[in-house]
């Protein structure tokens, strides 16, 4: 055996044991083994609300200029309405001029490197049936919203779907954006946790999401169509690691499931708000117990941490979650339900 062959095999080995250290198959959810590279956590924030509580028009820039790290914006919420091609965010077209500053907003966050997706579907059930039928149904719905991703220069869709739909439906949307807009363009979905934690969890779609992931890949690979999962972690869910834990422990990659929490009480049940002192806790908990953590997602921007403190300063709330995010973790943090 020559020397050159030793060095190589030893090499190789020695590459073989540092992949596996810094990968370790116990924190690898069975529904993505096939891909070993992990994305850094994120901090995604909502917005549906364009209006500050006084009445004002929100604008996103704070955001940058308070160096918040926000990494995803999510405008909330296109809707296809039975008209073909007639879509609107919210309640109004697209078109309107009421929009220009938010889509000037857009573009100053892109050039900074945030990306910018939209919200699909939501709570006003409707959109994806237009996305059953044959394909000139399906098409008739589809390439007008191709378009408009094309002409805002979205960098994603989270596909929010609370409306009971056949598996197939989201597969199918899903396949015809993956092959028009390339693996850049971003795909998400966010169901209640509880369609993560369990097969028979809550679930708001009428799937079960172990199976959507299990199918939804790209064509002859075995890619994951789905980039990652914001969980929406309501009701008692982001009070500590547990039910997040209980979602791994199904088999999930913690890199694929962002933790999507209320930022203010105002926003859904009182009872599924937690203050950010508990949530900081929460954040250093799971770092410590996941190394590829999938970050965290507030819901929503407009009036985020007006239940924490008086002076409205939404951008306050996003960087305090991304400092617990991204910088290290205080020695005095200790998280008691671990």
């Amino acid at each position: 055996m020559s020397l050159f062959f030793i060095i190589w095999l030893l090499a190789f080995l020695n590459q073989c044991f540092a992949w596996h250290s810094e990968y370790p198959l116990e924190h690898v959810g069975h529904h993505n083994l096939g891909s070993a590279l992990k994305e850094p956590a994120r901090l995604v924030m909502y917005v549906q609300t364009f209006q500050t509580p006084d009445g004002h028009q929100l604008s996103l820039l704070p955001l940058l200029q308070h160096h918040t790290r926000v990494t995803h914006v999510v405008l909330a919420a296109l809707h296809l309405h039975d008209l073909p091609g007639e879509i609107r965010l919210n309640d109004d077209r697209l078109q309107w001029p009421m929009w220009d500053n938010l889509w000037s907003d857009v573009k100053e966050l892109q050039a900074n490197g945030v990306k910018v997706m939209a919200l699909l579907g939501g709570a006003a059930g409707g959109t994806y049936k237009h996305f059953n039928g044959t394909e000139a149904k399906f098409y008739a719905y589809y390439n007008p919203l191709l378009t408009i991703i094309r002409e805002r220069n979205l960098d994603g869709l989270d596909l929010d779907i609370e409306e009971h739909v056949d598996i197939k439906t989201p597969i199918r949307l899903m396949t015809a954006l993956r092959r028009d807009l390339g693996p850049d363009f971003i795909i998400t979905m966010s169901p209640l946790a509880s369609a993560l934690s369990d097969r028979m969890g809550q679930n708001l779609s009428g799937f079960s999401y172990f199976d959507l992931d299990e199918f939804a890949t790209e064509p002859g690979s075995d890619a994951k169509l789905v980039n990652w999962y914001n969980g929406l972690f309501y009701g008692g869910f982001a009070r500590g690691p547990p039910f997040y834990r209980s979602c791994v422990e199904a088999g999930w990659d913690p890199s694929r499931i962002v933790m999507v929490v209320l930022d203010c009480m105002e926003d859904g049940q009182p009872n599924g708000w937690v203050d950010l002192p508990r949530l900081e806790k929460t954040i250093w908990g799971l770092r410590g117990m996941y190394k590829h953590f999938g970050g965290i997602g507030g819901w929503e921007y407009h009036d985020a941490g007006n239940s924490d403190w008086d002076e409205y300063q939404p951008w306050n709330w996003v960087k305090q979650v991304g400092q617990a995010i991204f910088d290290p973790v205080p020695k005095h943090a200790v998280n008691d339900e671990l």
